[in-house]
């Protein structure tokens, strides 16, 4: 892991600390279709046929974890399928480059706050709403794009909407 946090006196290494972000975020369809099929690759046949195996008692019971997790994912895929609404969430510990934590400034994570928080419908409407200038907005949501906390959805033939996938942040030192 990197350190982040130089000690201040370089002979006493102990004083090291570490900074990492706790990341609780949705997955989008294509993240959820992907394990998906990791799953399947990994276990040779599909999730039905994996839950039969399993509802047999023909698994381990150290296999619970893995079935819980692609039933979810499952779940989640076929909810989506049948109403449209995509609904699973991820808990994810990173360890982010100081180039990647460079992004994270406060006027960003207002971005993400108000994405969360209100309806958003343009981008031109996060930069009325937040009060801040269209360019800088979308430049602000390419980058929070790259770390994979907001996408964009498009409506109509021009109109792209921001998304944000997060749900919390928390940084932890160490």
């Amino acid at each position: 892991m990197q350190s982040l946090i130089e000690p201040s006196d370089t002979n006493n290494r102990e004083s090291v600390r570490e900074l990492l972000v706790r990341i609780v975020r949705r997955l989008t369809l294509e993240e959820i279709s992907r394990r998906i099929e990791n799953f399947e690759e990994k276990w040779g046949m599909s999730f039905d046929e994996f839950e039969e195996v399993f509802l047999n008692k023909r698994l381990d019971k150290s296999m619970v974890d893995i079935y819980y997790e692609w039933a979810s994912l499952v779940h989640a895929y076929r909810g989506y399928v049948e109403g449209g609404e995509l609904d699973y969430s991820t808990e994810e510990l990173r360890d982010l480059t100081s180039e990647e934590l460079a992004f994270l400034t406060p006027k960003r994570l207002e971005l993400l706050y108000s994405l969360g928080g209100q309806r958003i419908e343009s981008i031109n409407d996060l930069a009325r709403k937040t009060r801040r200038d269209v360019k800088n907005i979308y430049q602000d949501l390419q980058l929070l794009s790259k770390l994979g906390f907001v996408i964009f959805r498009k409506m109509g033939k021009r109109n792209i909407i921001p998304v944000t996938l997060i749900e919390e942040i928390t940084l932890l030192i160490r």
